[in-house]
């Protein structure tokens, strides 16, 4: 097997994560040998409106079970809260959200093996038989889906949702140049959101499409395509850890195309 220092090659990486969380990807694609190059299109921010986080960081103990979302509902909501009731169940969605929570001290007492509110809602414990009348706060972010929490209203239970971060365009982001583009060798995508942002950033849209692209799944994989990139790699999520082996398998498709 060929060193994981190696698999890269010089390759460079357009990093487009939020630079809260990119560090970790861009080690992972410095110790295959490759070269990531930052450029997080999302900021995050305080929500529009902090009225429903607000509201239930105060009810926190009338909980009970918490869900969270991501690594920065866990990051966001440990800026105001020190400690979690001990009655509290905590539910977190994905392993990346999970290791975020652990590394706090923070007990999970429900992970699904996926990573999305589909395989979360398939846990026995999230059956209506187990939340029917039980009071759930959602942790997320402003304009996160309502497929989860109106699952587990259906089932039964109060869902309570708190915002606590908001999503935006990378502002005073000068844009991406031809040249810039050109010295690229593969992009990496986290999200829908992401991706669009990341397009209406490029000075020169074609220069863009035709660098290829690794997006989390199938939504952003029908983005991608309706807004025209030419060569689109799917990887199964948007953990660090898929991003870099679905790296992996491209540079080994790229070396038998190119023989080298």
């Amino acid at each position: 097997m060929e060193p994981a220092k190696q698999f890269l090659a010089d390759l460079k990486v357009l990093v487009t994560r939020p630079k809260e969380l990119a560090s970790n990807l861009a080690f992972l694609i410095e110790q295959a040998g490759g070269i990531p190059v930052l450029y997080p299109v999302i900021s995050i921010e305080e929500p529009n409106n902090t009225e429903l986080r607000d509201r239930a960081l105060k009810q926190l103990s009338s909980f009970d079970m918490a869900v969270f979302i991501s690594p920065t509902a866990v990051r966001k909501t440990l800026e105001h809260v020190n400690q979690f009731p001990a009655t509290l169940r905590i539910a977190a969605l994905g392993s990346s959200t999970a290791n975020s929570l652990k590394q706090n001290n923070i007990p999970v007492s429900i992970q699904p093996d996926g990573h999305d509110s589909e395989s979360l809602l398939k846990l026995a414990e999230l059956q209506p038989d187990k939340i029917t009348g039980k009071s759930i706060v959602i942790f997320r972010g402003e304009g996160g889906r309502d497929m989860l929490g109106d699952t587990l209203a259906s089932r039964g239970s109060h869902v309570h949702y708190a915002e606590m971060y908001r999503r935006a365009c990378a502002k005073n982001k000068p844009p991406l140049s031809v040249e810039q583009l050109n010295d690229i060798d593969i992009i990496t995508v986290t999200s829908n959101e992401g991706l669009q942002n990341l397009f209406e950033l490029a000075e020169n849209k074609p220069a863009l499409l035709k660098l290829p692209l690794i997006v989390p799944g199938e939504r952003c994989e029908r983005l991608a395509r309706e807004l025209g990139f030419n060569e689109i790699v799917k990887s199964p999520d948007a953990r660090d850890t898929s991003c870099l082996e679905t790296l992996r398998s491209w540079t080994t498709i790229l070396r038998e195309n190119t023989g080298h």
